[in-house]
């Protein structure tokens, strides 16, 4: 299936010389929605479509789990990741108002943020349970906000959220580590570029007299989801 959608996402650039990206890709994600083995019914609308549809395209061979789960989490988290998951990137180009928030659509703002090593972080969920790394992938999306403010001046920006060294941790052993007494920051390397790191109290305090810009990763968000 992988091969599959990589072999027909070349028609589709393609169509880049006569239409939008943003266009491209709205078509794109719909395509690989309605084609999904198995079926996952009529293409979403609604304020949380585009970010199901960028989500079954991450996830691969989990996407049905995790979409599952994606309906129970919380309005925040919920909320957080319908709206940056629906930032085009793209100046004067945005999703289809079905598609996406209300709020997003009618005032287009960034940057956009791209989590890398995103998919690895969904698809592989081993004993975790998706709403969890749902949660936390939220999280990162709002601490990345906190360090690039939205403006409508940056709206054709692109920002790159680096998540490495979390990507194969499972949310236990990141749990672990804050027991003790360490802290998930996300670091703001340059203007374009975020990394998720641990962080001792001592490394913290100079980053702090450094004037390191950082977000500490905030992980009580995942107390409305028990310890399932």
């Amino acid at each position: 299936p992988v091969l599959n959608s990589f072999l027909r996402s070349f028609e589709f650039v393609e169509r880049i010389a006569t239409q939008t990206e943003t266009h491209v890709m709205e078509e794109y994600l719909q395509m690989r929605w309605t084609e999904n083995v198995p079926s996952m019914g009529p293409v979403p609308i609604g304020d949380s479509a585009i970010a199901k549809m960028r989500l079954l395209c991450m996830a691969q061979m989990t996407a049905v789990t995790v979409l599952k789960e994606f309906d129970s989490l919380d309005d925040e988290d919920r909320e957080t990741l319908s709206s940056e998951m629906a930032r085009s990137g793209c100046v004067g180009q945005s999703f289809s108002a079905r598609l996406m928030p209300k709020d997003s659509a009618s005032s287009l703002e960034g940057p956009a943020f791209l989590v890398y090593y995103g998919p690895a972080f969904l698809q592989n969920l081993g004993n975790d349970s998706a709403i969890k790394r749902l949660s936390v992938l939220a999280e990162i999306y709002r601490s990345s906000r906190e360090l690039w403010p939205s403006s409508v001046s940056k709206v054709g920006s692109n920002v790159t959220i680096r998540i490495d060294m979390i990507k194969a941790l499972s949310i236990a052993e990141m749990l672990q580590a804050t027991q003790r007494g360490d802290v998930w920051l996300l670091v703001k390397h340059n203007d374009s570029e975020a990394f998720v790191e641990r962080s001792s109290n001592k490394k913290l305090n100079k980053m702090i007299a450094s004037a390191v810009m950082f977000q500490v990763l905030d992980l009580t968000c995942l107390l409305p989801y028990g310890s399932a």
